[in-house]
């Protein structure tokens, strides 16, 4: 899972870094392990990156050789291995530099295809594959440019499985856009009088002052010249398959999914949770329980189940985050995620001492966070911790884009809702139900990791 931002302007911008800046940090929950920036100024081009966060890599020096008309730009989440894995890259002849979001699951054969012919891949990211796949393509049409970039995607979405959403800048002066035919990874636009932006998520395009801002269609390509025409069409669409993932964890809560605030959608995912758990245990007394969120993507899903009983008032925070700790699951090994348990979250005493606490979270992935949390309330004096989920249990794992581990590392593969409850020593656990989520977010997304339905992929059981 990462961040991707992209932007073009038809007047000289000496504080293009800043935009670059802003844009990428509104994106930083997406990825911490590598970040970068294509620029140019419609004739030469630069790439700044490295590993670390935007904060780092766009520090003070950076962000001043940052200027001129249009760039692209990533935050990364653990799969790159150093500063030369991380995006964007760039290769010559055409001279194109792409970052994306995603993952391409047939990236092994394709490269297997170019290295017969000769080419060297110089990184182990399969945003490499897409970019040799375009440049071959690119120089067998001829004609026009717009007819040559469509070809090439026309050809990118007939030979790639997986999901992405990609940013490329060609020749330093048109900026492309293309979503995967499914639009199962993230991709909006924003546009004013003299710039069009693109982002992952529409709060980075809304903090750089966005006022028009509308999703890419599934299938969908953009070119944008520095004139700001914009070319644009339906090249393959299939059934939009949006992830469900990203509205229930992944995207901030500030960002908006057809319109609506992520918050908002959480929020009727709490209240939906509250029913099936009030389903489960008729016989348990509300009034008895603090209902606490695990921070902090469960403070919207913990509102709304509090506001289903009716009492608001047994909303209290039992952990605090510490909040440049990163996310857990994104991390680079099992011995450093169960340390960063210890290091992100704290019980506050007062509220958990001889306390019962129902504890929203979002998700169990591999279960380790949630099995520590439990322990270190037990530990603080809690007498007991039920456990409600606002997502299905995870048996399956994603070759979308979502960095999750292989299924038999899942806690929830191959296990009933009881089983994994004993597992992390709960009281109760309660997840969503795939109905339930179904009633809230809507039929059209892709829940792979939660029925193991696969598509434009092979089958993985």
């Amino acid at each position: 899972m990462c961040g991707i931002i992209g932007f073009i302007t038809n007047k000289k911008r000496e504080d293009l870094g800043e935009i670059a800046y802003i844009g990428l940090e509104m994106l930083q929950h997406r990825g911490q392990d590598a970040c970068g920036v294509y620029f140019s100024d419609f004739e030469k081009g630069k790439i700044i990156k490295g590993l670390g966060s935007v904060e780092n890599v766009l520090n003070k020096e950076n962000i001043k050789k940052i200027k001129g008309n249009i760039f692209i730009g990533q935050t990364r989440y653990p799969t790159t291995k150093s500063k030369e894995e991380s995006q964007p890259l760039l290769i010559q002849n055409p001279l194109i530099s792409m970052v994306h979001n995603g993952h391409i699951y047939n990236d092994e054969e394709i490269r297997k295809i170019y290295e017969k012919k000769g080419i060297k891949f110089n990184t182990g990211i399969d945003l490499e594959s897409i970019m040799y796949l375009f440049k071959e393509e690119y120089f067998k049409n001829k004609g026009e440019e717009n007819f040559k970039i469509k070809e090439s995607i026309k050809r990118l979405f007939k030979e790639l499985k997986g999901a992405y959403s990609v940013l490329g800048i060609l020749k330093n002066n048109l900026l492309i856009a293309f979503k995967d035919p499914y639009g199962i990874r993230p991709l909006f636009m924003g546009t004013d009088d003299d710039s069009i932006c693109f982002a992952s998520e529409t709060i980075a395009l809304e903090k750089l002052g966005y006022k028009e801002i509308e999703e890419i269609l599934n299938g969908e390509i953009l070119i944008v010249d520095k004139n700001l025409k914009i070319f644009r069409e339906k090249i393959l669409q299939k059934e939009y398959r949006f992830c469900s993932f990203e509205l229930v964890y992944f995207s901030r809560a500030t960002s908006r999914h057809k319109g609506k605030q992520i918050f908002e959608i959480r929020k009727n995912l709490g209240k939906k949770l509250a029913e099936i758990f009030e389903s489960k245990n008729k016989n348990l007394n509300i009034e008895e329980y603090i209902i606490s969120p695990v921070p902090e993507t469960s403070r919207a899903a913990a509102e709304g189940f509090s506001e289903y009983f009716n009492k608001r008032w047994n909303l209290k925070e039992v952990l605090e985050k510490h909040r440049y700790g990163g996310r857990n699951f994104i991390k680079p090994s099992e011995e450093i995620r169960k340390k960063e348990v210890f290091y992100t979250l704290t019980p506050i005493d007062i509220n958990v001492k001889d306390k019962k606490i129902i504890l929203i979270d979002d998700s169990i992935v591999r279960g380790t966070t949630s099995k520590r949390i439990v322990k270190y309330l037990k530990e603080k004096g809690a007498k007991e911790v039920h456990l409600c989920i606002t997502y299905p249990p995870i048996r399956y794992s994603c070759f979308y884009g979502i960095d999750t581990p292989t299924k038999e590392e899942l806690i929830a593969h191959n296990k009933n809702e009881e089983e994994v409850g004993k597992l992390l020593d709960v009281d109760s656990l309660t997840y969503m139900t795939i109905e339930g989520l179904k009633e809230i977010i809507g039929e059209n997304f892709c829940f792979a990791c939660i029925n193991g339905e696969y598509f434009n992929l092979k089958e993985e059981t």
